[in-house]
């Protein structure tokens, strides 16, 4: 059996309609320690987070059906959905992304590049605001 590579430091969902974007943020959150779980999926959030309980929340904002900020409305009628910060993920300029925040109740953005590094220390800034 392959290694698992470090000990995961936690445990991360990322919800994204696109498969590619799915794909990257998968292999770099692994490689640098962290255990992840994928949807491309916003409907799934409910279920997923009750079974699985995850860190952090990755939640893309253009998405089919409905838009991440749009099921933020709907995580507040799930008091558990409250224990794990989702925090928007997109390519939208910062301004718009700041507004997206302010109107939905998301927990923050991270910003979608194609630098590993300032992704990871993003996370990795949000696990360590959230752990206290």
């Amino acid at each position: 059996m392959e290694s698992q590579g470090p000990a995961h430091k936690g445990k991360i969902l990322v919800i994204d309609d696109s498969e590619t974007a799915l794909s990257i943020a998968r292999r770099t959150l692994e490689a640098a320690g962290y255990s992840v779980l994928t949807s491309n999926s916003a409907l799934r959030l409910p279920a997923i987070v009750h079974s699985e309980k995850p860190d952090l929340i990755l939640l893309d904002v253009e998405m089919p059906a409905l838009r991440g900020d749009q099921v933020l409305e709907l995580t507040k009628l799930f008091d558990f959905l409250q224990k794990s910060p989702i925090v928007l993920h997109s390519s939208k300029p910062e301004e718009e992304l700041k507004e997206l925040v302010g109107r939905s109740g998301a927990s923050g953005y991270i910003k979608k590049t194609s630098n590993s590094i300032n992704f990871i220390n993003q996370v990795e800034e949000w696990l360590k605001s959230t752990r206290g």
